[in-house]
């Protein structure tokens, strides 16, 4: 083992509480590859999502990481921009930046075919992040416009990761046959598609609040909002409409997700663990968002209950090899729980 590897797996649960969880049901020889894939992008996430950094900046820092994962230089992210990042990140984002160059000895110390199927996914990613923000930020605030927009935003920052988890499933399993892997590739970027419109959903206000609008200009004109009054309590019927017709689509991605869930193979019990425990923290995050409250709220951020999240995992387990029984609870979620709306929607592109 690696020995800095024993840092990434400290990292893990500083960047993301739930995937900290997730991860460690993972087979043995997976886990890290995954926990290393996972921190690449969340330091690509942490360059996109800082607030108050401008586009020049963000680019120049998109340039070192990509510079660094190509293995065309050392990590030398510039001076100027890295420390107006550091002022705006928080403490664990700050403790995964400086920790970068540790975390990319571990991903190079992994099998050649491994490095190659995580660096083409994580530069797709910060390349598509670097394209949406140059493209769609004006006035300092990046503006989703169409639904085309969001479901391209989607692909690069998840549609992508869904696809790398694919082929790292394929290198680990011998049991995923290559009809199985073409029919897993192709709803595994709805399954990303899916937890991404689901988080968003989660923080809309907070979104807002440092810069960013995620729910498409032209749906929110259709219903008389612009984007600059999204936190106005005079507009939040408006809001919660587009909210509403996110919700739908979503729903309807993690649909695809179920079925992408189904078809791993039932040797593959971690697996599958590792995709039901977010696929159904996203269903039930979504019936908290069906029932509306503080969808637009700037100061927090929907989420479930601990107590819930370890009780879905454990659901999950107890199901994770009946295909019937998940497809079951999916559906009383769908009619119980979600928006009128995501029981009709379907994903229109």
């Amino acid at each position: 083992m690696h020995p800095d590897l024993v840092l990434c797996d400290r990292l893990l649960p500083k960047v993301s509480r739930t995937f900290a969880l997730n991860i460690r049901i993972l087979p043995r020889g997976l886990r890290p590859q995954v926990t290393v894939a996972y921190l690449l992008f969340r330091i690509a996430d942490t360059i996109e999502d800082a607030p108050g950094l401008s586009l020049d900046d963000r680019t120049d820092l998109f340039e070192a990481f990509l510079d660094r994962l190509d293995g065309a230089r050392p990590l030398e992210f510039p001076e100027p921009p890295y420390l107006r990042l550091l002022d705006v990140a928080a403490p664990a984002e700050i403790e995964l930046l400086e920790s970068a160059e540790r975390i990319f000895t571990v991903f190079e110390s992994m099998p050649a075919p491994i490095q190659s199927i995580i660096s083409a996914h994580v530069a797709e990613t910060a390349r598509g992040m670097e394209k949406i923000l140059r493209e769609k930020t004006r006035d300092g605030l990046l503006q989703i416009e169409t639904w085309q927009d969001l479901d391209e935003y989607c692909y690069y920052v998840a549609g992508t990761i869904g696809i790398m988890l694919t082929r790292l499933f394929a290198e680990h399993s011998r049991h995923i046959d290559p009809d199985t892997l073409k029919r897993l590739t192709a709803l595994g970027t709805s399954f990303g598609r899916g937890l991404q419109l689901t988080n968003m959903l989660k923080g809309v206000g907070v979104d807002r609040r440092e810069g960013r609008c995620y729910l498409p200009a032209a749906a929110l004109a259709a219903r008389g909002v612009h984007p600059a009054w999204i936190l106005d309590a005079r507009f939040q019927d408006g809001v919660r409409g587009v909210v509403e017709e996110i919700a739908g689509r979503a729903v309807q991605d993690l649909e695809d997700a179920l079925r992408y869930t189904i078809l791993l193979p039932r040797r593959e019990v971690r697996l599958r663990l590792f995709c039901l425990w977010p696929l159904f923290t996203a269903v039930r995050t979504l019936g908290l968002v069906a029932a509306g409250v503080g969808v637009a709220d700037p100061r927090a951020q929907l989420k479930i209950g601990r107590a819930e999240l370890f009780r879905e995992m454990a659901l999950s387990g107890m199901q994770v090899l009946s295909n019937g029984g998940l497809r079951k609870r999916f559906a009383r979620f769908r009619r119980k729980r979600l928006p009128s709306r995501a029981r009709r929607e379907v994903w229109a592109g």
